[in-house]
Order: C-alpha cells, then structure tokens, then sequence
C-alpha cells in the first residue's frame, strides 16, 4: 500500500531489469510489461526487412514467465491489452 499518491499509475517497463521490476511490483508499480518487441516490423513474420530496436530490452521474461513470478509474490496478475483512459 501506498501512502503518497496511492491513485497515481506507475508503469515500469522491460527496460528495467528483471530483479528490480520483481522488487517495484511489491510496493508501488501499477502496470508492467512483459514478452514485448521492441524492433520495428518484429511483430510482422513476413517482412523480410525489419528495423533496428528502438531501446534494449533487460527483462526478457515471457508473459507466462512474468504471470508464474507475480503468483509466486502471492500478488494476482490482471492481464489487459488496453488501459481505459
């Protein structure tokens, strides 16, 4: 819980490495990614031709993976492609 700001989204993405998105998820992260593509056309088979990544990804973890550790903190994953604005 917390006590300043304890509405206020905070997002922590796959940049951060794996052991401090494992430690923010217990006290303050209300959104973290995971099994994301950062490359331009990774998501497209066939293009032949896809771009450099736009930033390096340091937690590499599967959703599945990210899924198995949140239970693991007995904390329940909600899982969504979209955020209501």
């Amino acid at each position: 819980y917390r006590l300043f700001m304890p509405f206020a989204g905070i997002t922590i993405s796959t940049r951060e490495c794996a052991r401090v998105r494992d430690n923010l998820v217990k006290i303050a992260a209300t959104k973290i990614s995971a099994g994301v593509s950062t490359g331009i056309g990774e998501h497209v088979e066939e293009l032949e031709d896809k771009g450099d990544a736009q930033f390096e990804i340091s937690d590499g973890r599967s959703v599945q993976e990210v899924y198995d550790s949140l239970l693991g903190e007995n904390l329940q994953p909600v899982m969504a492609e979209y955020v209501y604005v």
